[in-house]
């Protein structure tokens, strides 16, 4: 499968963030949302593409609004290569 990435022609669909989950916190809004639906058409319509996108093991935070009305943001740390799958050659 990864000489299809390989040696046929792809496109690279670059976003800063991408909604492919609910427990991946690499989105934050309609980009990430907006990323995720291109992805998914592109896959049901079998388009070569590829996403590229950042990943922070930190990702976005988690908010809470106290009972001042003041936001709290709480860390929402999590490990990329638990949703990774390798690509070997």
């Amino acid at each position: 499968m990864l000489d299809q990435f390989i040696l046929e022609p792809c496109i690279a669909y670059f976003s800063m963030e991408i909604a492919l989950d609910n427990n991946i916190p690499t989105y934050s809004g309609g980009l990430g949302v907006l990323a995720d639906d291109t992805m998914r058409s592109a896959a049901d319509m079998e388009l070569p593409m590829v996403a590229v996108s950042l990943v922070s093991r930190a990702g976005y935070f988690r908010q809470e609004i106290d009972a001042n009305g003041f936001q709290i943001e709480h860390p929402d740390n999590w490990d990329p290569a638990s949703y990774a799958t390798q690509l070997n050659a």
